[in-house]
């Protein structure tokens, strides 16, 4: 498995976060066949009193594909839940935006090994790392990346 780098564990432990607070509201559970997303699977909340704003949505194959941007833009609000893949859209979601894949199929554990993509603005980076670490609620914080 990839070793993660100093911003791949900053974006593991958002997400981690916000798959624990889309766990929390019954967005979804840690099967395939458990997804709630007859109400918008757009959430806004709060991570220690920063703004946040996150997407889930079933990506097939019994994954979830998770994005979160912290201190959301207004682009990010209107489109974090559009398929993103350019830096540059993802530095204008917000103060600091990442996503991955839970994988649910052959058990529950967030897609790492290939390294995570994040987008975090220099002026956010120590806030983020002053975000307390939260234990995943069921499912592995790491685990390998299905292509």
């Amino acid at each position: 498995m990839t070793k993660l780098g100093a911003k791949d564990k900053l974006a593991e432990k958002v997400l981690v976060r916000t798959i624990n607070e889309l766990l929390r509201r019954d967005k979804f559970g840690l099967t395939p066949d458990e997804n709630n997303f007859e109400d918008s699977p757009t959430i806004e909340f709060e991570m220690d009193g920063i703004p946040a704003v996150a997407h889930a949505h079933d990506a097939g194959h019994g994954e979830i594909s998770i994005k979160v941007a912290l201190w959301p833009s207004d682009q990010g609000n209107k489109f974090i839940a559009a398929a993103l893949s350019g830096s540059a859209m993802r530095r204008k979601m917000g103060g600091f935006y990442t996503s991955a894949w839970l994988e649910r199929k052959d058990s529950a554990w967030l897609q790492t090994s290939n390294g995570l993509t994040a987008s975090c603005a220099k002026d956010r980076r120590k806030d983020v790392e002053a975000l307390p670490w939260e234990e995943p609620n069921g499912f592995g914080a790491e685990g390998k990346f299905y292509l």
